[in-house]
């Protein structure tokens, strides 16, 4: 399988003789309240997904859902994606938003798609140069949409009395219900027989860790890779680091809650649980 993330020596080399479009993923992070550098300085041949704006589907009622294809489609064509573009997509803060990105981009049919390690900070302390916006362009997107990259609440509840494990990329205090949630009208606490797994855990100063190391936090939470699972967060997009980190380590069947706890912990038709 080709490696899903490149380094940003890996990708300095690649830009030189290959026609790469790197993707920007925008998102200010509800938790700490803190603004996406939107104005900062880009990588070479950028275009932006912002996950925020047009890259979510806003009509859910929920922050950050996965957009109908044939509109997630015409957005990448207004950025002059195309199917067969080799992309690879970054973050500002490191590894936050772009597991998101990829994951749509999979769920979308896309083939060639790969994450920065590090994301821009990565390039940054490599002292790598900067570049201009990728040209945009209106080359129609032919998407091939893929089932089960992302499942509904009706696939959650199902799970629950399932072997299929449920994961949970929050915090510890969030998910045991020991602290408040950061969007208003949404309950503290989890699903019932749900493991935690913390993306932080997965990331060493803004990278992925190591597949060794990777699998060691799955095996230590007690979840079989080899069995299914689902991932779900605050909102659909930490979840995609947990998610990406699965896949990374030969997990069999890996899905993403897109309404994540911001539909669960709202809703009072779902059980709750907490310490």
């Amino acid at each position: 399988m080709t490696s899903t993330l490149i380094s940003a020596q890996e990708l300095a080399a690649e830009l030189k003789h290959k026609p790469l479009v790197l993707i920007r993923a925008l998102m200010d992070d509800p938790v700490t309240q803190t603004p996406d550098a939107r104005t900062a300085l880009v990588l070479p041949n950028t275009v932006d997904v912002d996950l925020d704006g047009e890259g979510s589907d806003h009509t859910t009622g929920f922050p950050h859902s996965m957009p109908e294809a044939a509109d997630l489609a015409l957005y990448l064509s207004k950025l002059g994606i195309t199917e067969n573009s080799d992309v690879v997509v970054y973050d500002t803060r490191g590894i936050f938003c772009s597991p998101r990105v990829w994951w749509m981009l999979k769920a979308l049919g896309h083939k060639s798609v790969r994450i920065l390690n590090g994301g821009q900070p990565a390039w940054e302390a490599a002292a790598l140069p900067k570049g201009e916006k990728h040209p945009v362009s209106n080359f129609p997107y032919e998407g091939s949409p893929q089932a089960n990259w992302f499942v509904n609440s009706s696939a959650v509840l199902q799970a629950i009395d399932s072997d299929t494990q449920l994961v949970d990329a929050r915090s510890a205090e969030r998910f045991s219900g020991r602290a408040k949630e950061p969007r208003a009208g949404v309950k503290s606490g989890h699903m019932p027989g749900a493991f935690n797994v913390p993306y932080a855990a997965l990331l060493d100063k803004g990278f992925y860790k190591p597949v060794s190391q990777l699998k060691a936090v799955f095996d230590n939470a007690g979840i079989d890779l080899q069995t299914p699972i689902i991932c779900t967060c605050g909102s659909g997009v930490t979840a995609c680091i947990v998610a990406l980190a699965a896949r990374m380590c030969g997990a069999a069947s890996v899905s993403v809650y897109d309404g994540s706890w911001s539909q669960w912990g709202a809703s009072l038709d779902f059980p709750i649980v907490s310490a």
